[in-house]
């Protein structure tokens, strides 16, 4: 299994934003398997359905180590 990371979640501005559009998304910085760093942006919305959908299977979320939990 994957090694547990602490991650920020930043507001970033929505520069060329265009008719409908959100004013600003959340940007998170991940890695993947393949040792890859790709950014995401997000939308409010789409980050609480994720919320939402952690918190309806909380067994499915990787535990922190010691380690990680107390450098948070």
């Amino acid at each position: 299994m994957a090694k547990v990371k602490q991650g920020k979640v930043i507001t970033v501005t929505n520069k060329d934003r265009k008719f409908g559009a959100n004013e600003e998304y959340y940007a998170i910085w991940i890695e993947d398997n393949k040792k890859q760093e790709k950014c995401l942006l997000f939308t409010k919305h789409q980050l609480a359905v994720a919320q939402e959908r952690a918190r309806k299977n909380i067994e499915d979320i990787p535990k922190k180590g010691f380690w990680t939990n107390l450098f948070d």
